[in-house]
């Protein structure tokens, strides 16, 4: 049974997209993980990769910056670059991707139409709440 991993970031940059030869999209996904602090602190950068159309929809609505948690199998791929140093990548084959914030402002409805997402601000006063 393969190992899972969740992580949840801030896209470093925007979604890469390309086919392979048979057709299917693969959406790159670049999310850096931080751990410690001060002088301590160290960035792990994790790159993701979503395929087909849940990649195709990656693509369309997530942006650098945009909130996202991804849930995959993580592997460490090993190369040698061609100044022949050698180096190492943790990469995330993601199963399953979630928006975790607000959409980017591009994207956010141009009038309350009601319902889950509709416009919806959290710091506006309601004109029904009694307080």
């Amino acid at each position: 049974m393969p190992a899972y991993i969740t992580i949840t970031a801030r896209l470093a940059r925007d979604p890469e997209v390309r086919e392979t030869h048979s057709g299917t999209t693969i959406c790159s996904l670049t999310l850096p993980n931080d751990s410690g602090w001060g002088d301590n602190k160290v960035t792990t950068w994790w790159n993701c990769a979503i395929f087909g159309k849940r990649g195709e929809t990656a693509a369309q609505y997530l942006r650098k910056g945009s909130w996202v948690t991804v849930t995959g199998e993580p592997s460490l791929r090993k190369y040698e670059t061609k100044a022949g140093k050698h180096g190492a990548s943790l990469d995330v084959r993601v199963n399953d991707w979630g928006f975790c914030g607000p959409k980017p402002e591009a994207q956010q409805p141009s009038s309350n139409r009601g319902g889950f997402g509709g416009g919806y601000n959290a710091d506006a006063p309601s004109p029904d709440l009694p307080f």
